[in-house]
């Protein structure tokens, strides 16, 4: 890796986190909004789309008023029941949302054999998930009756039932699915009935939180899928088109609400409370009755598994703009992973891998910087003979330039076309689960945490700064030779708080140009710069 390597390197990734940052992102918004009022807005002031009812009249509040108990009427003692799935145990009650909790068998939250198991409320805060709510306020109390929950063959059966309404929960899993198919049926016994079902997620942002840049609520629209950081989630946001999921995620776990009716849902993001966001399918009720399977999943963001459950929420992972490179990347990071057991051994037999498959590209470049390297006091003549005046400068570098063979381009191109594969590696090492609580080897513990003691952050700058020394001296502009000293404090500071993973890449991959620069030196017969 040379200097305009790593110049272009970081001019990329500032522009990359810039635009994620500005433009991707969503702004956040200075006032927060509160929850929604459960009057139906006046279609004057309420955006519509065309054939659709408004969906702000979903009248779900953050507590829903509960019917009164009747006098005498004894309170019923909380009643569970437990179902093993295929990565976890879901736990139901008969008591308002669907689920109790959902704990997962292999992801704890710490590296201590103590540690809890990764749960609901470690990806969502919340204790309890799913909600059925409809848009009239007389049927609020639903969304917290206590029913008769009992153990089926398959699962599990929910049923409660008034003089307003029948309803019933059906819970279908087994040891060999990572998902619970869920079959919720309503029946309106009087004529007053609700126009729209809404079946909602719940993720709730709060203070400090160390995952916040990560923690998003996501939905599949129009064949592909979109992103809401939860804090930046404070305004009511209607999704007019066909909605296939909708999920609640942070950095490596997901719990996501999947439709699986002929009957086409539509989507609603609503913040409801201060930090808390539903996330709804809504469905219209086309008479007396409903009928709505869904498939729940909470687990890793794994991308088979995650394809087992539906095949497009493996976009939940989030890949950024290179995913086309990053699934190949992650599919040879495995297959090392299979035979040497070790992810981070894995990582090192990647860099290698591609600093043999970037060779050509190297060589290249080499070639191009050497000619340059030997134009450098020629250069430095015409700057003094035009110091005053910059387009004569510009002009007879140029052709100077061209005189002697050289292309300015020759230099750059071979590092810009391996950028993707970096933003993309860079990528794949910060969000693919298999990292997630992966050991290396001595103090490195967790290939998806910071190296504890940040002694491969300053191994890299050290690496770098010998780089740059053998590395032959392009640089045309004093700012511009003194910025280059500065990169490798610059990336050993930049890597302090990111993945020890990703630190070893840099790392093994500086380690490795260091190499392959002495080689090219030696065959280009160009003198290591002083």
């Amino acid at each position: 890796m040379d200097r305009r390597t790593i110049l272009a390197m970081t001019l990329c990734f500032v522009i990359y986190l810039g635009w994620q940052k500005l433009y991707i992102e969503p702004r956040l918004h200075p006032e927060s909004v509160g929850a929604l009022p459960l009057k139906t807005p006046s279609p004057a002031s309420s955006p519509q789309t065309q054939g659709n009812p408004v969906l702000l009249s979903q009248n779900i509040s953050p507590q829903p008023p509960s019917k009164p108990q009747q006098k005498g009427e004894p309170q019923k003692t909380l009643e569970e029941i437990s179902l093993l799935t295929e990565i976890g145990t879901v736990v139901l009650n008969h008591a308002g949302p669907f689920f109790q909790n959902w704990v997962l068998k292999d992801y704890k939250l710490g590296l201590s054999p103590e540690s809890s198991a990764v749960d609901l409320q470690s990806v969502t805060h919340q204790t309890r998930e799913i909600s059925l709510a409809f848009d009239d306020h007389n049927f609020a109390y639903l969304n917290e009756v206590q029913g008769s929950l009992s153990k089926t063959p398959l699962g599990a059966l929910w049923v409660y039932e008034d003089d307003q309404v029948k309803l019933t929960r059906e819970f279908k899993t087994s040891l060999s699915v990572p998902y619970v198919d869920t079959v919720i049926h309503a029946q309106f016994k009087k004529i007053q009935q609700p126009r729209y079902a809404f079946l909602s997620l719940s993720s709730s942002a709060i203070e400090n939180d160390p995952e916040a840049q990560d923690r998003q609520i996501v939905y599949w629209t129009q064949q592909s899928i979109e992103r809401l950081l939860l804090k930046d989630a404070t305004e009511l946001k209607e999704i007019p088109t066909p909605v296939k999921y909708v999920g609640a995620t942070n950095r490596y776990f997901i719990l996501s609400l999947i439709a699986q009716s002929p009957m086409e849902a539509k989507g609603l993001i609503q913040p409801v409370s201060s930090g808390k966001t539903h996330a709804s399918l809504v469905y219209p009720i086309p008479g007396n009755s409903l009928t709505l399977p869904v498939r729940v999943y909470f687990g890793p963001k794994e991308l088979e598994l995650l394809r087992r459950v539906e095949p497009t929420l493996d976009h939940t992972v989030d890949f950024g703009w290179f995913t086309v490179f990053a699934y190949p990347l992650l599919k040879t990071l495995r297959w090392f992973y299979q035979f040497l057991k070790n992810y981070g051994l894995a990582i090192i037999c990647l860099t290698l891998l591609l600093k043999i498959l970037t060779y050509p590209l190297t060589f290249k470049s080499m070639k191009s910087m050497k000619k340059m390297a030997a134009l450098q006091p020629q250069l430095q003549r015409i700057r003094e003979k035009h110091k005053d005046d910059r387009e004569a400068l510009n002009r007879e570098m140029l052709t100077m330039m061209k005189s002697h063979g050289y292309n300015p381009m020759a230099g750059c191109l071979p590092m810009l076309i391996q950028m993707p594969i970096f933003f993309a590696l860079y990528r794949v090492l910060y969000s693919s689960i298999e990292l997630y609580h992966a050991p290396f080897a001595l103090w490195i513990h967790d290939l998806s945490n910071r190296d504890p003691y940040y002694v491969t952050p300053i191994l890299l700058s050290l690496t770098m700064f010998v780089q740059q020394k053998l590395t032959p001296n392009t640089a045309t502009d004093p700012t511009q030779a003194k910025m280059m000293q500065l990169m490798p404090l610059i990336f050993g500071a930049f890597m302090l708080t990111l993945p020890s993973g990703l630190t070893i890449y840099m790392l093994v991959n500086a380690l490795a140009s260091i190499v392959q620069q002495l080689i090219l030196n030696k065959k280009l017969n160009a003198a290591p710069a002083r």
